[in-house]
């Protein structure tokens, strides 16, 4: 998934310089007695580890497997924060915790995240009220009540967001779909020509040819002379036609790596698609075909979904009459993954193909093998 943060970053980055700029004001007002650069370094790691989290090009967004350790260390910034300073003057440091609940929703279910704020808040105001040695409760529901507003804003914006890749994945796969059937229109339209070509016309031809050899036989001089002509423009033109058949059907089929584009035109920027498809490979069969691009949709979509993967990898080559497609990629799925309907769905196309389709781990990804009987196309 492409986790969008334009504008949210933007004004998330302006709230944090506003309350690293007002904590420095602040200091010089109270004569801060300690050496400041540890607060420089807190509020430094605050926001660049922000801006990597929310920075669609960073291999540590929040898409990645990193998202969840780089959040517990920011959490950990502003706690530090809050211990350094005196709370009495700088309350409005929780505004930090507001900004890193908005972020909770791209690496946690909604009602996870929800406990874990409250934890937060809880722990943070515990702090307060300790170290201040007063009563922060009413604090802590009108800072409770703003974490959940942001968590609950950007769980909206992650739901869109889902929304908007499951669509461009239908979209794809509609495309997919759409240009199969354009294909298989076009292979039947050429397969009945090239029968037709083959059947009536070449018949017609054969005929013709043996008529003339036997006619050359009954005749001599000039008059057989012709006939030897006529008859070897008639093996010329059958040959013709042969050969005109055999194009025909050649190009009748689409090109595996030609099928799959609508596929992969849409991936998201920091998935890095790198693929090997023989170009020999040709979908012969409709069904087949049809069957085989929903598995790899359904493959393409778990690693967006689930893996946390920046680099997705698709080989695919013929071996012993057998069409072997391996897809992996370079995310981590969870410990606890379990097979889905998808995966279900995946074996049952796989198993009306006459095929098989294998699950295995690679560095901690799951990859998967299909492998489809493939008959090199013989021409006349």
């Amino acid at each position: 998934m492409k986790t969008k943060f334009d504008v949210a970053t933007l004004a998330g980055l302006a709230t944090w310089l506003l309350v690293y700029g007002l904590t420095l004001y602040l200091l010089q007002r109270i004569n801060w007695p300690r050496n400041v650069w540890p607060i420089h370094a807190l509020f430094l790691l605050y926001g660049a580890l922000f801006y990597l989290l929310t920075n669609d090009n960073s291999r540590y967004n929040l898409a990645s497997r990193w998202a969840q350790p780089l959040l517990l260390l920011q959490l950990a910034t502003a706690f530090a924060l809050l211990w350094l300073l005196p709370v009495r003057y700088f309350d409005f440091l929780a505004i930090l915790t507001i900004i890193w609940a908005a972020m909770l929703p791209f690496v946690l279910r909604t009602t996870v995240a929800v406990a874990v704020i409250v934890v937060v808040v809880a722990a943070w105001f515990t702090l307060v009220a300790l170290r201040s040695e007063s009563p922060t409760w009413i604090s802590a529901l009108l800072y409770g009540s703003f974490h959940m507003f942001a968590l609950m804003v950007q769980s909206t914006s992650r739901d869109a967001q889902n929304a908007k890749a499951e669509l461009e994945l239908k979209h794809q796969q509609l495309q997919a779909t759409q240009q199969l059937l354009q294909a298989a229109s076009r292979q039947s339209e050429r397969t009945r020509i090239a029968r037709n070509l083959h059947d009536l016309v070449g018949h017609h031809l054969t005929a013709l040819t043996i008529q003339l050899q036997v006619a050359s036989h009954q005749c001599d001089g000039e008059i057989k002379a012709q006939i030897d002509k006529c008859h070897q423009l008639a093996r010329l033109l059958l040959s013709d036609v042969r050969e005109a058949v055999s194009t025909m059907r050649q190009y009748a089929d689409m090109p595996l790596a030609d099928a799959l584009t609508p596929l992969l035109a849409l991936l998201p920027q920091h998935l890095t698609l790198k693929q090997q498809i023989e170009p020999r490979i040709k979908l012969q069969d409709l069904q087949q075909a049809q069957h085989l691009l929903y598995v790899i949709q359904e493959a393409l979509s778990n690693s967006m979904k689930h893996s946390a993967a920046t680099e997705l990898h698709i080989n695919a080559g013929i071996s012993d009459g057998q069409l072997i497609i391996q897809l992996h990629d370079n995310g981590k799925l969870a410990g606890n993954w379990q097979p889905g309907n998808g995966i279900k769905g995946m074996q049952e196309r796989i198993a009306e193909c006459g095929g098989s389709i294998r699950f295995s781990d690679k560095a901690g990804a799951m990859a998967l093998t299909i492998q489809l009987p493939y008959q090199e196309q013989q021409h006349d």
